[in-house]
C-alpha cells in the first residue's frame, strides 16, 4: 500500500512540472508568432489560412491587449465563411459592428 501511495505523489508531483511544459508547447502558430515583431497578426493571419475561428480566441489568451487583432480575426473568416454567428465573439464594439454590417446582411 506504501508502495502505491509513493507511486501516485510521484505521478502527480510529475504532472505538475512536466504539464506546464507542454501546454507551452501545444500551440505550433504561437510558437511560430511569438518572438515575431508582429506576433498577434501573424497569428491572425495564420488563423485566417487554416480557416479555423476557435483559434481567435488564443490571440487574446498570449496577447491580452490585442482585442483589435482578436476582432480582425473574427471579422476576415465571418466574411469569408458569411458566417455571422462568428460577429458576436467579437469585443471590439466598431469591429463589432462593422462584421454585422458587413456579413449579417
Amino acid at each position: 500500500m506504501l508502495r502505491f501511495c509513493f507511486g501516485c505523489i510521484c505521478l502527480v508531483i510529475g504532472s505538475m512540472i512536466f504539464s506546464p511544459l507542454a501546454l507551452a508547447g501545444e500551440d505550433e502558430i504561437y510558437e511560430k508568432c511569438k518572438n515575431h515583431p508582429r506576433g498577434p497578426w501573424c497569428y491572425q493571419e495564420t488563423v485566417e489560412q487554416l480557416d479555423e475561428p476557435a483559434l481567435c480566441e488564443n490571440i487574446l489568451k498570449y496577447w491580452p491587449k490585442a482585442n483589435g487583432v482578436h476582432g480582425w480575426c473574427y471579422y476576415q473568416l465571418a466574411l469569408k465563411n458569411k458566417d455571422c454567428t462568428l460577429c458576436d465573439f467579437i469585443q471590439k464594439a466598431d469591429i463589432k459592428k462593422m462584421c454585422k454590417l458587413d456579413v449579417c446582411k
